[in-house]
This record gives structure tokens, sequence and C-alpha cells, in this order.
């Protein structure tokens, strides 16, 4: 997640991840390298993790903030649909006034610098959704929650049925749901690239198997050692 205040002139970044003992890989692999690579070009946003079932080893990065919870359920689909929804949840929790937040894949890395005002360019009044050409969706891997009511009504029409009910892609599901009401806008692409990265976009996110596929995988990987090497030279 990410969120401004305008109010105080500061712009934040709230990162959310959830894992248990066998996605606790999952965390040290992606997880932390979205926080870091934000960190790298982006030091003046302040980042906030959130970790469901947190292991008791658990590797805090400097400078980020964490909040966990522990969660018990026995359903692998259940506690899999949780597991996708839960930053909808915590964006409007910890967030109920309309900061500017936006919510960005954790399977995703920073590809460069932004600015602060590029920042506030996406946060409007109505959200703003990636979106898929190829399939005509709107896609959870990034959305600017905008100021108007539409963190709450997603909160709220997630908590609609009970959680012990929730399926794989609750959140996309609602999220199609929310479209009738809310006028989404297409996020820009130079703000996210699915795959590959030819429109130079601030992040770059992998989907299902193109965390495993070199020609996507390449590309993620490209931009973690040019990191690195920037990093090992400073």
């Amino acid at each position: 997640f990410f969120f401004s205040s305008r109010r105080r002139h500061t712009r934040s970044c709230l990162v959310s991840w959830v894992g248990d003992v066998y996605k606790r890989q999952y965390y040290d692999t992606w997880a932390t390298t979205l926080l870091w690579s934000i960190q790298h070009y982006a030091p003046w946003v302040n980042l906030h993790c959130h970790i469901v079932n947190p292991s008791n080893t658990l590797d805090k990065l400097d400078h980020v903030s964490y909040t966990t919870e522990e969660r018990d359920l026995s359903d692998p689909d259940v506690f899999s649909g949780y597991l996708q929804a839960v930053r909808f949840l915590k964006a409007y929790e910890l967030f109920p006034n309309n900061e500017p937040v936006i919510v960005v894949d954790t399977d995703s890395i920073c590809t460069h610098s932004f600015t602060k005002e590029q920042f506030d360019q996406v946060h409007l009044d109505h959200p703003v959704v990636l979106y898929k050409e190829k399939t005509s969706r709107w896609l959870a891997g990034f959305i600017s929650m905008g100021s108007n009511t539409f963190r709450k009504d997603f909160h709220d029409l997630l908590m609609s049925k009970p959680i012990e009910e929730w399926a794989g892609f609750w959140d996309q599901t609602c999220l199609k749901q929310l479209n009738d009401k809310h006028v989404f806008e297409k996020a820009p692409i130079d703000w996210m690239s699915i795959g590959k990265n030819g429109n130079e976009s601030i992040f770059l996110t992998l989907k299902g198997e193109q965390k495993e596929l070199e020609k996507y995988l390449g590309n993620y990987l490209k931009v973690k050692t040019q990191i690195e090497n920037s990093q090992s030279s400073d």
C-alpha cells in the first residue's frame, strides 16, 4: 500500500504481505525486495508492512514499521483468499480518513525513482486501477484508492461474507462488483507493467508462471541486480 498525507506534506508507503510457515520464503524473496527497492529509489517514502502468521525469525527491515496478526484458517482455499484480500481490509482499517493510498502487488519491484508530484498525480477522487487490455479486466495488482468511499466500500463488500466462506480471488470478485458503483480510471502505463517492462514503468510485477520463466524473471532480476550494484558502489 502507498499513502501520502498532503496535510503534513509527507508521503508514506505501506506494503502489506502475509505469510505463514510455508509462505516465509515468499516474504524473504519478494516482499523484502519490493520494500528495499522502494527505499532505494524513493527514500522519502515511509514504509509499513503487515504480516499474517509471522515466523519467530521474521527478518524485519530497518526503517520499515510492522503490524502482525495470527489467523487460523484450515481450508487452503479460504486462507489463500484471505492472504490476497487482507491488504484491502488494512487499507481502510489503518487509513480510514481518505489518506492517499496505493496498493501494489508484493511480487513487484520498483524499477526507478519517482517524485512526490508523480505520486500525487495518481491520487484522484476516484480509484485508479490496473487494467489488463487483453482480458478486459480490472486487476487488484495496482490500485490508487482515491478520496471517495471506495476503500470503505471495498472493505465492507469483502466482509459481507464470513471470512470462513472466502475463496481464492475473492478480492478480484469484489473489485469487479465495485466497478458498477465507482468509476474506475485506468492506471497510467508508466506506473506498472506486467511481465515485461517495455514501458519503463515505475513498477514491474510478475504473475503466476512468469515468476519461474526466464524471459520474464530475467527482467525482474536485472532490476534487482542494478540496485544491488548501485548500493555496493555507494
